[in-house]
């Protein structure tokens, strides 16, 4: 049978210290049928750290941003060689 991990957030905790706390939630934890269970982190409500993401790239590739000013300067070296042929001939 596979076996899996679990991260769980419990705000029901209203102990007077961190050690009380940790071992009222172990006892639950007992008392609920969990046999293998470890406490990685304790700590109060308003600590708890929000996750952040890093913004996400879209979907446009850096090869395309450079399309315009490849065009615009083979734009310009075209404007430029016929203006000089209309002063040639």
């Amino acid at each position: 049978m596979a076996q899996f991990e679990a991260t769980v957030r419990v705000f029901e905790i209203t102990e007077s210290d961190p050690g009380a706390a940790r071992k009222a939630v172990e006892e639950r934890l007992r008392s609920s049928g969990f046999a293998r269970f470890q406490i990685m982190n304790l700590g109060v409500q308003g600590a708890i750290p929000m996750r952040v993401e890093p913004p996400r790239r879209r979907g446009v590739s850096t090869q395309a941003t450079y399309a315009g000013g490849g065009m615009l300067v083979a734009a310009v070296v075209a404007w430029t060689l016929w203006f000089l042929w209309m002063l040639a001939g």
